[in-house]
């Protein structure tokens, strides 16, 4: 059985005032209208039925939004240029177990970027990207013993857009 999300969003109360909402695991379907969430800055949304990410437009004071999880939803496109530039400071995505593919990876740039270390991590995938590479294989920088990040970003699920970019533009 699946949740309208808009339902679900109107029953809560003091909108203004939430710094961390989790509708995680209600298989929540549609968009959602996140206007009234002004302090809002990590959103749990994991195990629902979102087919986007188009309705984090909404959100009044996207600068201030850190943390976006979207675990094993039906999301099939994510546009990184436009998520990175709508939501400067996101710092950590989860997108694993969704049906993704990748728009604008080629747009990657610093004009998209937030901060040093999002521009730097940007250049590195398309360095992978150019390259044909893999960030599986080589998923470390160099002097960096964290993840891959893109943008920034803690990498879930992005990865595997990376390796499916890489795969579609080398059979080009």
């Amino acid at each position: 059985m699946t949740n309208n999300a808009q339902e679900q969003i109107n029953l809560i109360t003091n909108k203004s005032k939430i710094r961390y909402l989790d509708i995680s695991n209600r298989d929540l379907t549609g968009n959602v209208d996140l206007k009234e969430f002004t302090g809002l800055i990590s959103l749990n949304s994991y195990n629902n039925k979102f087919e986007s990410l188009d309705f984090l437009n909404s959100l009044p004071n996207k600068e201030q939004l850190k943390k976006l999880n979207f675990f094993g939803n039906q999301i099939k496109e994510i546009d990184l240029a436009h998520l990175f530039s709508t939501f400067p400071k996101l710092e950590y995505l989860n997108c694993e177990n969704n049906p993704l593919s990748a728009k604008n990876l080629d747009n990657l740039s610093s004009e998209h970027q937030g901060n040093n270390n999002q521009q730097q991590n940007a250049q590195y995938l398309q360095t992978l990207i150019q390259q044909g590479s893999s960030p599986v294989k080589d998923n470390k920088q160099n002097g960096n013993n964290n993840p891959l990040l893109v943008g920034g970003l803690v990498i879930f699920g992005i990865t595997t857009l990376a390796i499916d970019y890489l795969l579609g533009k080398k059979s080009k």
